[in-house]
C-alpha cells in the first residue's frame, strides 16, 4: 500500500491554511469592534477564541460592542534557536465599541511575554497576564 495518499492530506491542509491567511483582510463591519494583532518579529500571534468560541480567521477578531474575552496563541521563535514555544494568552475588556479599531500588541522582555490591547488612539485599555508557554 502506498503512503502517498496519507502524505498528501497533511500537505494539502497546510497549503489551504496558509492560503486562507494570505488572502486580503476583510472590510471591518461598522457595527462591531475590530481587533488587529501585532507581534514582534519573528513571532506569530494568532486569534483563537472569542468568549470560548473559535474564530474563523486567526489574523483578527471582530466582536459586538460590550464585554468580551479574547484568547490568543503566540508562536515564539528564539533567534538562533530551532526551538519554538507555543504560548497561550487571554485579554478581557468590558468596553468594546462599535466601529472602533483596537490592536492587541505582543511584547516580550526576557522570559516574560505579554500583550496589551490598545484603542485607535494608541491608549492601553487592557492587558493579558503573562502568557502560559510550553515548548512546541
Amino acid at each position: 500500500m502506498s503512503l502517498k495518499p496519507f502524505l498528501l492530506i497533511p500537505a494539502l491542509s497546510a497549503v489551504l491554511l496558509l492560503s486562507a491567511c494570505a488572502g486580503p483582510m476583510p472590510k471591518a463591519d461598522p457595527s462591531e469592534a475590530w481587533i488587529g494583532l501585532k507581534e514582534e518579529a519573528p513571532n506569530d500571534l494568532l486569534a483563537e477564541r472569542v468568549d470560548g468560541k473559535r474564530v474563523d480567521d486567526g489574523r483578527f477578531f471582530e466582536v459586538t460592542p460590550g464585554d468580551h474575552r479574547l484568547d490568543v496563541t503566540l508562536f515564539e521563535d528564539e533567534p538562533g534557536d530551532d526551538n519554538q514555544q507555543d504560548c497561550q494568552g487571554r485579554v478581557e475588556y468590558k468596553h468594546f465599541k462599535a466601529g472602533e479599531h483596537y490592536t492587541l500588541v505582543e511584547s516580550s522582555l526576557g522570559m516574560t511575554v505579554r500583550a496589551t490591547l490598545k484603542d485607535a488612539q494608541g491608549h492601553e485599555v487592557a492587558a493579558t497576564q503573562d502568557f502560559n508557554c510550553m515548548p512546541g
